[in-house]
């Protein structure tokens, strides 16, 4: 076989850095900016240094003992700084080796061809390094971002990760069968055959990866998008049933007329205040707050409170319904049936009811309709930019409401918020006048 100026382990062991880098800015992280800063330095010295040690290694078993303990140093760089699981860090650290090990391969490929027809200089060299590796990884990192979501890594099986180690493995070897098995079918002798064939290969793994990852994305964008007109289907639901509750209420206060009319005919003052005892009963349980001005806020503001009193949750509210006028009445149950729903949700995990607590408020901000939700927080909440995880035992299917929620104030244009602090969870919401 011709002799083969192979490609450096330093640019390895930087194609896997950058590719362990690329997964990190696709997930949350759980240590701050520093500690990251600090991991990383060590976690590019110790790949590169470790690569670079070990070099003058020829492929053979030695060989892919070092390559299984790069890949273990991607697994720990991965997990140290990411807020994932094992599954997920060893997930992550096998995408990140398939793109890294394309990424060396097809800038070397392209370096030894023009190094055949022109002379390269160092300075040559390193640019082309840095022009493959950041396009290589600009595209990793894009793809990551809109076909990864961080649910669908905090919910990886084995199995998955199993199939994606197994992609991982048959492209490795596929790809440099020609360094352990000069003769067979697939091998080449030729330098320009090898770097050829082990390009293609690496390329036909990420296409591979990214062929099933983006079927998996889509699944569960429809899922997502069921699930969430499920939601926003069962909210306006409510909403009707509550329309019901609030015609029975006008028959009850047309019946207490009659109840009253009886009182005045009563002599008897125990059988009196026994009666308007009952009465007064009743009217606490159904009773309603002030009018806000918009019919559809107030009917779900009402059966909310009726629930809440059910609950020992105290919810006050403070709005102007006359900004939500010109919303879709589908539109408003969706906001505040979800927001409210998700509130005593929370709050109903405190063991003392004097601290469950709900503030609603719906004001006029400059040109916004700014709507405030606020619950105090009886369950671990950790916040992400789409969702919020929760303690339930049903991580799959939570988080719809709030989804709802965002794309129901996105399609006027407006913003959604949360934050949780000082023991209070607050989601806001600005919506364009």
């Amino acid at each position: 076989m011709e002799q083969i100026n192979d490609i450096p382990r330093l640019y390895t062991g930087l194609a896997e850095w950058a590719a362990c880098l690329v997964v990190l800015l696709n997930c949350r992280r759980k240590v701050q900016t520093a500690p990251f800063i600090a991991i990383s330095a060590a976690a590019v010295v110790l790949q590169c240094g470790f690569l670079t040690m070990t070099d003058d290694i020829e492929a053979g078993i030695v060989w892919i003992l070092v390559m299984a303990a790069a890949f273990f140093f991607m697994c720990i760089y991965i997990f140290l700084c990411a807020d994932i699981s094992a599954k997920g860090a060893v997930y992550g650290a096998a995408a990140a080796f398939l793109h890294a090990e394309f990424a060396a391969s097809l800038e070397w490929q392209l370096h030894f061809w023009l190094l055949k027809r022109i002379p390269i200089s160092a300075a040559f060299s390193a640019l082309l390094l840095v022009t493959v590796y950041a396009i290589v990884f600009f595209l990793f990192y894009c793809l990551s971002k809109r076909h990864i979501t961080e649910e669908y890594v905090k919910s990886l099986t084995w199995k998955e990760v199993t199939s994606i180690s197994i992609l991982m493995l048959f492209m490795f070897a596929f790809s440099n069968l020609s360094f352990f098995l000069s003769g067979s079918p697939f091998s080449g002798r030729l330098a320009e055959d090898i770097f050829v064939i082990r390009t293609l290969a690496d390329g036909f793994g990420v296409a591979v990866y990214w062929g099933f990852q983006i079927n998996i994305s889509e699944i569960l964008t429809q899922k997502e998008l069921y699930a969430m007109r499920h939601v926003l289907s069962s909210q306006y639901e409510q909403f009707r049933n509550y329309q019901e509750s609030e015609e029975m209420l006008h028959m009850m206060q047309h019946d207490l007329k009659h109840q009253i009319d009886g009182l005045r005919g009563e002599t008897n003052e125990q059988k009196k205040e026994a009666w308007l005892d009952r009465i007064e009963n009743e009217l606490d349980k159904w009773w309603l707050p002030q009018r806000t001005g918009n019919a559809v806020f107030d009917t779900i503001l009402s059966a909310k409170l009726r629930r809440a009193r059910q609950l020992d949750v105290r919810i006050t509210c403070v709005a102007d319904g006359a900004l939500l006028n010109k919303l879709h009445v589908a539109d408003i149950c969706t906001i505040f049936g979800n927001a409210l729903d998700n509130a005593l949700e929370s709050v109903v995990m405190i063991p003392d009811p004097q601290k469950r607590l709900i503030h609603v408020s719906v004001s006029a901000q400059k040109n916004f309709i700014f709507i405030n939700i606020a619950n105090t927080l009886g369950t671990a909440l950790i916040e992400s930019e789409d969702s919020l995880l929760t303690t339930k035992k049903d991580k799959k299917n939570h988080g719809y409401g709030l989804k709802g929620i965002k794309y129901v104030v996105g399609k006027y244009g407006g913003h959604v918020t949360h934050k949780a602090e000082d023991g209070w969870f607050r989601l806001n919401i600005l919506i364009p006048i």
